[in-house]
Parts: C-alpha cells; structure tokens; sequence
C-alpha cells in the first residue's frame, strides 16, 4: 500500500467516528468535497467500497469494517508518538478518550485526571459519560480508549483493574427515617427514581425489595442525576446512590440516607480497556489508577 495513503486512512477514520461525511469535515476544518474525494481514493486504491451514504451519515460496509481495525491501530501509534515524544511540551499531542458512568465522573475521576496531567501535561483528555454497557461497547468499538464501569463484565480481550470501592445507600424523603419505616409505609405504591433505565445501582435496590416482598409500583426515568434527588426530597419516591456521591450534595436537602445491609450495599468501579493492544499511553493512564487506588 502507497504510504501517501495514510492521511486518507485517518480521513475515513475520522468520517467513521463522525457518523457523517459533513460532520467529518467540518471536524478536520476541510471542505466537504474534500472529504468524498479522499474516502473515493482509499476505495479506489484498495479496491473496495468502505461506505454507503444513507439519509442520516454513512454506515460501514463490510470492506469498511475489515479496514476499520488498521485504521484504529494507525491511529494509536501517531498517538503514542505523540505521548511518548511529547512530554514537557505545550502542545496537545497526544489524546485519551476516557468514558465514565456519571457518578464517577463527578467525584472520582477529576483527581484521577489531574493527577495523570501533572506527569504528562502534553495529554488531551476528553471525557464521555454513559451507562456502563454503552461505555463497554464502546471501548470494544474502539471508540474509547478507557471506561470506568459500575460492574465486571470479564469478557476475553479486556482488561478490568478494580479502582475504587464504595457504598450504596437509599435516598428517600426526609420523613422516612429507617429501612424499617421504608418497607413497612410502601409496600404496594413505592416508586423508585432513576437517571436513566438499565442503572446497576437500581438493580441491586430492586433485588433488596424483592427479597423483602416489596414489588414498586413503578420506575421513574428521570434524565439527570440532579433530578433524582429533587423528585426524592418533592417526596415522590425513592433512589439508589453511592455514598460518594450523594452525601457531598445532599446537604441542606430534606432527604434521609438509609443503610443498605453489607452484602447489597458494597460497591466496586473497575477501569476497563481493551488488551492486549492497549498503547503506552492507555497502559500508563490505567496503572496510574490503580496505583492511586490501591
């Protein structure tokens, strides 16, 4: 293959991750004609169709998809010559896409970052939050080179370090004092709030109640994790959250935390990426983490 073919590798690269020609270009500052011609070359120099436009972007045909993999690995290494060449210098050059599931983000993670910054100021860190399945797709897609999930998956070709141990509690309103008033008051018309469905948090609070033959009346979806705490203080229901995270800014709020017992209320965040192709730069970043945590 021509080397003068690199660049338009990282263009269809750059077009994949967009989901769209028009998107990429105007990603990489380039007219949208641009773009076309250089995807039109690749095709034309490997010899086949990489992707089909439709009515929202381009999806991946199956040529695209065997490239894709090679387009990754490019990227990675003008990436760990940029980490590796790059340190002490102002410039951004080298990039570490980190995903996180909310909660994570909002306490754990910014010391984490900037303790990783202050060896290696020259890295670009972007931060993606999601549930942990979508995080976990996409370090499997290559679309982050990181994730902080909420439980283990231990699928072959990752890496999972535990990094930080934590408590779930149960938010509830403020006149709910205990476990106890909880199950006794609610049995048939409890509802429990969460950010989005699918939540492991809310899991495991779902499997409490069960054991306790206490069926919810329903679940509410609520957007944001802000919202949980003020539709549990308007005393419309009940919320399942890490220690961490809610105890700093609940307070002045009319909620209670309640206690869950041992076995439901521990907790785990495990950094994840993919192995054995993880570049230097992921590998420091998740040694970092655990060194930290340990």
């Amino acid at each position: 293959m021509d080397a003068h073919l690199l660049p338009d590798v990282l263009v269809f690269l750059n077009v994949v991750r967009s989901g769209s020609i028009t998107r990429a270009a105007q990603r990489l500052n380039m007219v949208q004609s641009n773009v076309t011609a250089r995807i039109k070359k690749l095709e034309y120099a490997l010899g086949v169709t990489l992707l089909r436009r439709h009515a929202r972007g381009v999806k991946l045909t199956g040529g695209g998809e065997a490239v894709l993999p090679i387009a990754l690995r490019l990227d990675a290494v003008l990436n760990d010559l940029g980490y590796a060449f790059g340190k002490g210098k102002p410039a951004k050059e080298a990039g570490l896409r980190v995903g996180a599931i909310e909660t994570v983000a909002a306490v754990q993670l910014p010391g984490l970052v900037s303790g990783f910054l202050g060896r290696s100021p020259h890295v670009d860190v972007s931060v993606h939050v999601g549930s942990s399945s979508t995080l976990m797709d996409q370090v499997k897609r290559g679309e982050l080179d990181v994730a902080f999930i909420s439980r283990p998956f231990a699928l072959p070709g990752l890496r999972e370090e535990q990094v930080f141990a934590d408590r779930l509690l149960v938010l509830a309103p403020a006149k709910v004092k205990s476990l106890g008033d909880l199950l006794a008051v609610n049995r048939t018309r409890l509802k429990v709030l969460v950010q989005r469905l699918g939540c492991s948090y809310t899991e495991r609070l779902l499997g409490f109640l069960e054991k306790k033959k206490v069926r919810p009346e329903r679940i509410m979806e609520m957007g944001t994790l802000e919202g949980v705490i003020g539709f549990v203080e308007a005393g419309v229901g009940i919320a399942a959250m890490p220690e961490s995270f809610v105890r700093p800014i609940s307070k002045g709020r009319q909620v209670s935390m309640l206690s869950l017992p041992k076995e439901t209320a521990m907790l785990q965040t495990y950094v994840v990426c993919l192995e054995p192709t993880a570049s230097p730069l992921v590998n420091d970043f998740v040694e970092h983490c655990v060194e930290t945590n340990c």
